[in-house]
């Protein structure tokens, strides 16, 4: 936790230092594949399901090379895993499908190419905390519902599993702008979240989920 305080405090600080150079805001849409990397005898990983993130994007220059930008923004992440619970035996005993939405703020360096034929490619990389504003599960045994629309944000609900308020995850994206007007590009990458903050309190049997994210990122910057 130490680490990621000091790590969030230094691109804060850059962000109060850079000149006013150019300043870039955007839109972004994003199609997610997501899954859970699960550390305990008890659960394990389903595979991946498909979420969303959709948000404001803010691009600030560095110093006097427009080529390094600070990027923020604000992001709505739509986040769908799976995990199965396993009893000693190794046998399947339940299915948990969690459903989480977050409100996400990236803090990235992002480094771009000079633009040729109006395109300019580029590498992004740092770290996005953020804060689950409503998380909710199934839990099913083989084919049959025993719970359905779970609140797993309330600690007092009728599971031993609760999602944790906060995630931080190492953010990596590369991708390509298009320049369509003096100031406006379309852009277009890919992005991995990899989160490094356990996202289920499980008081019973103390597993850990982490999640991990791959993405497409589409939008328009300004």
């Amino acid at each position: 936790m130490k680490k990621i305080i000091v790590t969030t405090m230094f691109f804060c600080a850059l962000w109060s230092t850079v000149g006013a150079q150019e300043f870039r805001f955007g839109l972004t849409a994003s199609p997610v594949f997501d899954w859970a990397r699960v550390d305990g005898e008890l659960y394990e990983n389903v595979g991946t399901k498909l979420g969303f993130q959709y948000g404001l994007l803010f691009d600030q220059t560095i110093g006097s090379v427009e080529r390094y930008a600070f990027s923020t923004g604000i992001l709505i992440n739509y986040v769908n895993v799976g995990v199965d619970s396993i009893d000693e035996n190794n046998v399947l005993t339940t299915e948990w499908t969690v459903r989480s939405q977050y409100i996400e703020i990236p803090l990235t360096i992002r480094l771009r190419t000079n633009e040729v034929n109006y395109f300019s490619y580029y590498g992004q990389f740092g770290l996005t905390p953020g804060i689950c504003i409503k998380s909710r599960g199934d839990k099913s045994i083989g084919d049959i519902a025993s719970y359905e629309d779970i609140n797993l944000r309330d600690k007092d609900n009728v599971t031993n599993i609760q999602t944790q308020l906060f995630n931080v995850s190492l953010t990596l994206g590369i991708g390509a702008e298009y320049s369509i007007a003096e100031n406006t590009n379309i852009i277009g990458g890919i992005f991995f979240q990899n989160g490094f903050a356990n996202i289920i309190d499980d008081d019973v049997d103390d597993n850990s989920a982490f999640l991990k994210q791959l993405g497409i990122r589409v939008g328009v910057l300004f």
